[in-house]
């Protein structure tokens, strides 16, 4: 993601950024541990927002 090779590397990252997020929130319940449920939450969102604002880009690369 930091190299910004492409618009569609960039949403394929943050995607594998939410199911790490995910994982990790999974963990932090079953651990009951509910610090890393919330930073992870935090996370997500974070991530969340990100492919909303790189998936047009990625889908105009993808038509051209």
């Amino acid at each position: 993601m930091a190299a910004n090779l492409s618009a569609r590397v960039t949403v394929a990252g943050f995607m594998i950024f939410i199911v790490a997020s995910i994982a990790w929130m999974v963990d932090g319940w079953l651990e009951t541990k509910a610090s890393l449920v919330i930073q992870n939450v935090i996370l997500l969102v974070i991530n969340a927002l990100g492919i909303l604002r790189w998936f047009p880009k990625a889908e105009k690369e993808a038509e051209s």
